[in-house]
């Protein structure tokens, strides 16, 4: 049953026209990049920083508006012997694959047409890690989108949910931590701003790719002492840890939620 539903979603997901919009963004967006650039290494430097803020707006957007537009048809399935956890799980697949889906072929194609024509060594493990980063991103925040929605009846409160997580995990997380650094400046802080790096998945999500790039100005505060504490193999088993944590945190929450919920 999880299949059979799983298999509508992902088809109904895919007759969205903002699926196919996600989808030539990043395929139009890398294209240039790559023209203009000529180098891996600098198309994911560059490409990282518009992940990081695309994906977790679109994933909370459309996960949301999905959620709430689907509500006459998950108390339709409701009423049939299904359960909850398969209709939830269904939907959260076919939201998550879909839009992976639309972004790796969007950044993927432009590589494999351009790489031909790149004369130096091309970095397969560097640029399959943004897309790896990019797809985590994509599975945690559709993740997020669904417990909002299922937690929200309200959907203004939702929508407001999903746009003040985004700003605090694109935007707010890196003013707080620039304001402990400068307010316990004469205190160790290396420590406390490990601790904080793990609590934001998009922070994490940069580290991630940026460990195995030779740039340290894109590191940041965190990611530098990301790579104090830990090499950048060792690191990056640490992140992709920390990554499936937050998959599966709000995953969970949501499905809890999901299944008390009264319809």
């Amino acid at each position: 049953m999880v299949l059979k539903l799983l298999k509508y979603e992902f088809f109904n997901m895919f007759r969205n026209k903002w699926i196919i919009f996600y989808f030539l963004f990043f395929l139009l967006l890398t294209t240039a990049l790559f023209y203009f650039g000529k180098s891996p290494a600098k198309v994911v430097a560059t490409l990282l920083q518009l992940v990081i803020l695309v994906i977790p707006l679109i994933s909370l957007i459309l996960g949301t508006i999905f959620m709430y537009d689907s509500r006459n048809f998950t108390e339709l399935l409701l009423s049939l012997p299904i359960k909850r956890s398969s209709i939830y799980i269904s939907k959260y697949l076919g939201t998550t694959i879909s839009l992976s889906v639309s972004f790796a072929f969007g950044v993927l194609l432009p590589y494999l047409f351009f790489i031909r024509s790149i004369e130096e060594s091309p970095e397969y493990f560097l640029y399959f890690s943004l897309v790896a980063s990019g797809i985590f991103l994509t599975l945690i925040f559709v993740a997020f989108a669904f417990l909002i929605a299922t937690f929200f009846e309200d959907r203004v409160k939702g929508f407001g949910a999903s746009i003040l997580l985004w700003l605090y995990t694109t935007l707010i997380y890196d003013g707080i931590i620039l304001f402990i650094i400068i307010y316990f400046k004469d205190y160790p802080l290396e420590n406390p701003v490990l601790l904080l790096s793990v609590l934001n998945p998009v922070d994490i999500a940069r580290i991630f790719v940026i460990l195995k790039l030779d740039i340290a100005a894109l590191l940041g505060y965190t990611g530098a002492i990301f790579q104090k504490f830990f090499d950048t193999k060792l690191g990056t088993f640490v992140s992709l840890g920390v990554l499936f944590v937050w998959i599966f945190l709000p995953l969970f929450a949501g499905l809890y939620k999901f299944k008390k919920k009264d319809f």
